[in-house]
């Protein structure tokens, strides 16, 4: 008789500890946050680099970019998650970057643009409801062009160009943790 009661403990410690194993494996956690990561290099001039984010609702997202021989353009956009979005040019290239979701104007995140002379960066910032931290580092002849959708929340803009650069800010601030620092 005793043999028949602990084989009945261990069936059902065995069916229990199946039934957790089988859990794990199928089911997905609650709070699980999808991670978006893309990297990409292109070798060729004239390379269009996309980074859209807009349908990522939640997580995070990371994309990281190098164009190595000149005239690329990178299109990048911002979506509802936290995201870090890096973008280099060694020559001159083109940077059209908006920084939130166009619909629900959500985003933390930080963009890292980097390009060579005669670089152009249009910046068009819809995040009325997140905050934004954007570092521009451009050559010689480089032009930043700043624009927003309506009033946008925190920003901070740190811009270094070379020489015979321009800069434009149309952008309605709002955030009280606005801060922007230009070097020309």
């Amino acid at each position: 008789m005793k043999f028949h009661l602990e084989s009945g403990r261990i069936s059902l410690f065995a069916l229990a500890l199946g039934a957790i194993l089988a859990l794990s494996f199928s089911a997905q956690p609650v709070f699980a946050q999808p991670v978006v990561a893309v990297q990409q290099t292109s070798g060729a001039a004239n390379t269009v680099f996309s980074g859209n984010a807009t349908s990522i609702l939640s997580g995070t997202a990371s994309y990281n970019f190098l164009g190595l021989y000149g005239n690329d353009t990178f299109n990048i956009a911002g979506g509802n998650a936290s995201g870090t979005f890096v973008a280099t040019e060694l020559l001159n290239g083109t940077f059209n970057i908006v920084t939130g979701n166009p619909s629900t104007g959500v985003n933390s995140s930080t963009f890292s643009l980097l390009g060579g002379a005669n670089s152009t960066f249009n910046v068009v910032q819809n995040n009325f409801n997140g905050s934004v931290t954007m570092v521009i580092i451009g050559g010689a002849n480089s032009h930043v062009n700043a624009s927003s959708i309506g009033p946008v929340s925190s920003t901070i803009l740190s811009i270094n160009l070379g020489t015979n650069s321009t800069a434009s800010f149309t952008s309605q601030y709002t955030g009280n943790k606005t801060t922007i620092n230009v070097i020309m």
